[in-house]
């Protein structure tokens, strides 16, 4: 009898223990400043967006070897991405839906909405007088997929193709400019009056659009920041962006 109640007692203890530790990682996934934690960064890959011609951005990913979590650990943060918490940008189903039917209406999608107010510009030049920049959240690089698809070929995406090259461990700007001018300008982001460290920073080959990619973990989502453009040759020439994080949620 004492066998026995001592093996139930085992069992509800273990139970519990269980239970604390999955709420209190659920818990820390949520809470880490609305990006992804750094066990999400080292298991994710991210593969490379199809190419597409009519909007010219940059899709070219970097793939991240797994560390030596489990499988049951990838799952629960699979999972936990998915149905859209722990990153600001992550996309449920029904989120990934709307960019897909967003971006069948337009055959010329390129997300005006994501386009990023200029602070100041100390430039009087056309290239950056007519220069676009853009945040490349995961719901833009959706309707832009989703538009140039059913343009090009006639097809809608589906949600399982879409989940083939999101990544939510980076976030990119891209600058659209005259062309050859991408090779003679540099970026610069900059948040509480620190300069943060690119992991990625390239042109397309017509060096009409530069692109810059960041770590998600290094960027507070829930603080402004300011992306600066500049001429490497004269850095008195440039134009500033102000970036608040929360307008761009789709």
């Amino acid at each position: 009898m004492k066998v026995k109640i001592l093996f139930i007692l085992l069992t509800v203890s273990l139970t519990v223990n269980v239970v604390i530790f999955y709420g209190l990682s659920k818990f820390d996934l949520v809470e880490k400043g609305s990006s992804t934690s750094s066990i999400t960064k080292s298991a994710s890959t991210s593969i490379d967006m199809p190419n597409t011609s009519s909007t010219g951005i940059s899709r070219n990913g970097t793939s991240r070897t797994e560390d030596s979590l489990t499988i049951i650990d990838q799952d629960i943060i699979a999972a936990t991405v998915k149905s859209g918490y722990g990153y600001i940008y992550s996309l449920t189903d029904d989120q990934i839906m709307k960019a897909i039917n967003e971006g069948k209406r337009d055959p010329g999608y390129i997300g005006e909405e994501f386009k990023l107010p200029v602070l100041s510009s100390a430039n009087s030049d056309s290239a950056f007088e007519y220069m676009g920049v853009f945040i490349d959240t995961p719901y833009r690089y959706v309707a832009i997929y989703s538009s140039d698809l059913y343009e090009n070929y006639g097809r809608i995406s589906s949600i399982n193709e879409v989940y083939k090259f999101i990544g939510y461990d980076h976030i990119s700007f891209s600058a659209y400019l005259f062309d050859g001018w991408a090779q003679r300008l540099a970026m610069e982001l900059k948040q509480e009056g620190e300069i943060i460290q690119p992991y990625k920073t390239e042109d397309n080959e017509n060096g009409d659009i530069k692109s810059i990619n960041f770590d998600v973990n290094d960027i507070d989502f829930r603080e402004p920041a300011y992306l600066k453009i500049y001429e490497k040759s004269n850095p008195e020439k440039y134009a500033e962006y102000k970036i608040a994080f929360e307008d761009y949620v789709k």
